[in-house]
């Protein structure tokens, strides 16, 4: 089955509360996403589906009260950006989506940590990097 049609299944499950069945079709679409990835890493709309399907995964766990499954997945999407943006070896186009993508990326860590219980190190450094990264935008830009 296609990625694209495993997350609609996913989040038709999601919206169903169908929880076991929307994260087998969200690690399904999490897992062949992946595998393309690694196939082609200059197919610039896999990273952004790939980000999609942990943000979703994310969003599953947080609604079930598994936060650490869910911050996981939010890091995991977070961390490839961060490296996609930082791999020389990419396209331009490709590395600055991924610029785009840290940010967006960032905030989900970010409202997730402002909704529990996060500790006061962890929060001045992810707002200080918050900061690092809109003024790098600006430089961009």
């Amino acid at each position: 089955m296609h990625w694209q049609l495993l997350m609609k299944k996913g989040n038709r499950c999601f919206e169903e509360q169908q929880w076991i069945k929307a994260e087998l079709y969200y690690k399904s679409a999490y897992s062949q996403l992946e595998g393309l990835w690694l196939q082609d890493g200059e197919y610039e709309s896999l990273l952004m589906a790939w980000i999609c399907a942990c943000q979703n995964l994310a969003i599953l766990f947080e609604t079930q009260g598994e936060y650490d499954r869910s911050i996981g997945y939010l890091v995991k999407a977070y961390q490839e950006a961060f490296h996609t943006s930082q791999n020389h070896i990419a396209s331009d186009s490709l590395r600055s989506l991924a610029f785009g993508a840290l940010g967006a990326t960032l905030k989900k860590i970010l409202h997730f940590a402002d909704k529990y219980p996060t500790c006061e190190d962890c929060l001045t450094k992810l707002y200080r990097l918050q900061q690092t990264i809109e003024c790098q935008a600006d430089v961009v830009h």
